[in-house]
């Protein structure tokens, strides 16, 4: 019963706001902040989190729940969740380098 509710809960919450950042659609103070281009990244970056989120229901669900599944989908999930952060901070990188002035030689 906690698998089915963590499956509709997590898509519920996590899902929409992926899919309509994937898409492009930000609040105002995002799209201040961060360029198009940041924010699609950023949506598919929750959309690899909603997918690691997935993993562990989905497994009890379809009867796999033995010691060998459990010791390949740790790693998977652990893998999906390193990989969404690596997304977002990429994208908070390029964000931060986008938005830096040039710097200009003065002469002497």
């Amino acid at each position: 019963m906690f698998d089915l509710l963590w499956l509709c809960g997590w898509s519920l919450l996590a899902l929409p706001l992926a899919l309509a950042s994937w898409r492009g659609w930000a609040p105002r103070w995002v799209r201040l902040r961060l360029s198009p281009a940041g924010v699609r990244v950023r949506g598919v970056a929750l959309l690899v989190l909603w997918a690691s989120g997935m993993v562990t229901p989905v497994i009890r669900l379809s009867g796999l729940d033995d010691e060998e599944s459990a010791f390949l989908a740790s790693p998977a999930q652990f893998g999906l969740m390193m990989f969404a952060a690596g997304l977002m901070c990429g994208s908070q990188l390029a964000e931060r380098f986008a938005s830096r002035q040039p710097q200009r030689d003065t002469p002497r």
